[in-house]
Protein backbone atom coordinates (compact mmCIF):
# COMPACT_ATOMS: atom_id res chain seq x y z
CA UNK A 1 0.00 0.00 0.00
CA UNK A 2 1.52 3.59 -1.24
CA UNK A 3 0.27 5.94 1.34
CA UNK A 4 2.46 9.05 -0.04
CA UNK A 5 1.08 10.55 -2.99
CA UNK A 6 4.47 10.03 -5.52
CA UNK A 7 4.95 6.93 -7.80
CA UNK A 8 8.15 6.47 -9.38
CA UNK A 9 8.54 4.26 -12.49
CA UNK A 10 10.91 3.58 -15.13
CA UNK A 11 9.56 3.01 -18.72
CA UNK A 12 11.65 0.38 -21.45
CA UNK A 13 10.95 0.66 -25.18
CA UNK A 14 12.99 -0.59 -27.98
CA UNK A 15 12.34 2.15 -30.07
CA UNK A 16 15.28 5.24 -30.24
CA UNK A 17 15.25 8.14 -28.07
CA UNK A 18 13.88 10.24 -31.19
CA UNK A 19 10.86 8.07 -31.41
CA UNK A 20 10.25 8.44 -28.19
CA UNK A 21 10.76 12.03 -28.28
CA UNK A 22 8.43 12.40 -31.35
CA UNK A 23 5.69 9.98 -29.98
CA UNK A 24 5.41 11.39 -26.83
CA UNK A 25 5.33 15.00 -28.07
CA UNK A 26 2.36 14.15 -30.82
CA UNK A 27 0.15 13.54 -27.07
CA UNK A 28 1.45 16.25 -25.35
CA UNK A 29 0.02 20.07 -26.50
CA UNK A 30 1.70 23.64 -24.80
CA UNK A 31 -0.12 25.00 -22.00
CA UNK A 32 -3.08 27.27 -22.29
CA UNK A 33 -4.64 29.12 -19.68
CA UNK A 34 -7.77 29.66 -20.53
CA UNK A 35 -9.49 25.91 -21.98
CA UNK A 36 -12.39 26.35 -23.70
CA UNK A 37 -14.82 23.41 -23.81
CA UNK A 38 -13.34 21.82 -26.92
CA UNK A 39 -12.51 18.34 -26.78
CA UNK A 40 -10.45 19.21 -30.33
CA UNK A 41 -7.11 18.54 -28.23
CA UNK A 42 -4.38 16.07 -27.03
CA UNK A 43 -4.59 14.00 -23.98
CA UNK A 44 -1.78 15.77 -22.33
CA UNK A 45 -0.57 19.58 -22.22
CA UNK A 46 2.79 20.18 -20.85
CA UNK A 47 6.48 20.69 -22.13
CA UNK A 48 8.76 17.99 -23.67
CA UNK A 49 12.17 18.46 -24.43
CA UNK A 50 14.57 15.98 -25.91
CA UNK A 51 15.95 15.33 -22.26
CA UNK A 52 13.01 15.73 -19.94
CA UNK A 53 8.85 16.61 -19.93
CA UNK A 54 6.61 17.86 -17.54
CA UNK A 55 3.09 17.29 -18.18
CA UNK A 56 -0.74 16.73 -16.93
CA UNK A 57 -3.88 14.91 -18.19
CA UNK A 58 -5.96 18.01 -19.97
CA UNK A 59 -9.54 17.41 -17.70
CA UNK A 60 -12.43 19.12 -18.33
CA UNK A 61 -13.61 19.30 -14.43
CA UNK A 62 -11.36 20.24 -11.75
CA UNK A 63 -9.24 17.86 -9.87
CA UNK A 64 -6.13 19.39 -7.31
CA UNK A 65 -5.41 16.01 -6.92
CA UNK A 66 -4.24 15.36 -10.58
CA UNK A 67 -0.63 13.84 -10.48
CA UNK A 68 2.15 16.56 -12.25
CA UNK A 69 4.03 13.78 -14.34
CA UNK A 70 7.80 14.51 -14.58
CA UNK A 71 10.06 12.18 -16.53
CA UNK A 72 13.71 11.78 -18.38
CA UNK A 73 14.88 9.94 -21.26
CA UNK A 74 18.11 8.04 -21.49
CA UNK A 75 19.09 5.94 -23.93
CA UNK A 76 20.71 2.58 -23.18
CA UNK A 77 22.17 0.60 -26.27
CA UNK A 78 19.06 0.13 -28.60
CA UNK A 79 17.22 0.60 -26.09
CA UNK A 80 15.30 3.78 -24.25
CA UNK A 81 14.60 4.03 -20.85
CA UNK A 82 11.95 6.23 -19.46
CA UNK A 83 12.47 7.66 -15.78
CA UNK A 84 9.16 8.78 -14.58
CA UNK A 85 7.93 10.55 -11.59
CA UNK A 86 4.27 11.25 -10.75
CA UNK A 87 3.58 13.38 -7.61
CA UNK A 88 0.79 15.79 -6.02
CA UNK A 89 1.25 19.88 -7.52
CA UNK A 90 3.82 21.24 -4.50
CA UNK A 91 1.00 23.50 -3.60
CA UNK A 92 -1.71 21.19 -3.01
CA UNK A 93 0.06 19.64 -0.64
CA UNK A 94 1.63 22.64 0.88
CA UNK A 95 -2.28 23.67 1.32
CA UNK A 96 -3.25 20.18 2.86
CA UNK A 97 -0.85 20.49 5.06
CA UNK A 98 -1.82 23.56 6.44
CA UNK A 99 -5.61 22.78 6.73
CA UNK A 100 -5.05 19.63 8.33
CA UNK A 101 -2.13 21.47 11.19
CA UNK A 102 -5.13 24.62 11.33
CA UNK A 103 -8.05 21.79 11.62
CA UNK A 104 -6.32 19.57 14.14
CA UNK A 105 -4.55 22.83 16.11
CA UNK A 106 -8.13 24.45 16.99
CA UNK A 107 -9.99 20.65 16.92
CA UNK A 108 -7.54 18.87 19.35
CA UNK A 109 -7.44 20.68 22.05
CA UNK A 110 -11.31 21.59 22.10
CA UNK A 111 -11.51 17.40 22.23
CA UNK A 112 -9.41 17.35 25.44
CA UNK A 113 -11.01 19.75 27.14
CA UNK A 114 -14.40 17.74 26.10
CA UNK A 115 -16.18 20.53 24.79
CA UNK A 116 -17.82 18.78 22.10
CA UNK A 117 -21.00 17.58 22.66
CA UNK A 118 -21.09 13.68 23.15
CA UNK A 119 -19.95 11.85 19.53
CA UNK A 120 -19.34 15.06 18.11
CA UNK A 121 -15.51 14.90 18.50
CA UNK A 122 -15.35 12.03 17.02
CA UNK A 123 -16.88 13.00 13.47
CA UNK A 124 -14.97 16.12 13.81
CA UNK A 125 -11.80 15.21 14.28
CA UNK A 126 -12.20 12.29 11.57
CA UNK A 127 -13.69 14.31 9.15
CA UNK A 128 -10.20 15.10 7.80
CA UNK A 129 -9.00 11.57 7.16
CA UNK A 130 -12.37 11.23 5.53
CA UNK A 131 -11.63 13.82 3.45
CA UNK A 132 -7.56 12.75 2.77
CA UNK A 133 -8.81 9.14 1.84
CA UNK A 134 -11.15 10.60 -0.88
CA UNK A 135 -8.05 12.85 -1.96
CA UNK A 136 -5.73 9.93 -1.89
CA UNK A 137 -7.78 7.85 -4.04
CA UNK A 138 -8.74 10.19 -6.91
CA UNK A 139 -4.69 10.42 -7.07
CA UNK A 140 -4.19 7.27 -7.28
CA UNK A 141 -6.92 6.34 -9.83
CA UNK A 142 -5.67 9.34 -11.97
CA UNK A 143 -1.99 7.99 -11.72
CA UNK A 144 -3.04 4.50 -13.21
CA UNK A 145 -4.66 6.24 -15.70
CA UNK A 146 -1.65 8.33 -16.25
CA UNK A 147 0.86 5.16 -16.41
CA UNK A 148 -1.75 3.26 -18.74
CA UNK A 149 -1.29 6.30 -21.03
CA UNK A 150 2.59 6.66 -21.02
CA UNK A 151 2.78 2.92 -21.75
CA UNK A 152 0.30 2.87 -24.72
CA UNK A 153 1.79 6.35 -26.17
CA UNK A 154 5.80 4.98 -25.69
CA UNK A 155 4.95 1.35 -26.56
CA UNK A 156 6.70 0.38 -23.45
CA UNK A 157 6.58 -1.54 -20.87
CA UNK A 158 7.37 -1.07 -16.71
CA UNK A 159 11.08 -1.57 -16.14
CA UNK A 160 10.50 -4.21 -12.93
CA UNK A 161 13.81 -3.98 -11.49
Amino acid sequence: MRLVPRHVFTLTTDAPLSSVYEQLKEQVEPIKMMRFYSRNHTPYQGVVSEESFKIHRIIHYRNSFLPVIRGRFEEQGKSTLVHVTMSLHPLVAIFLGVWLLCWYSFSIPIAIANLFPHGLAFVFLGMPILFLVIAWGAFWVEVNRSQRDLEKFLWANIDKS
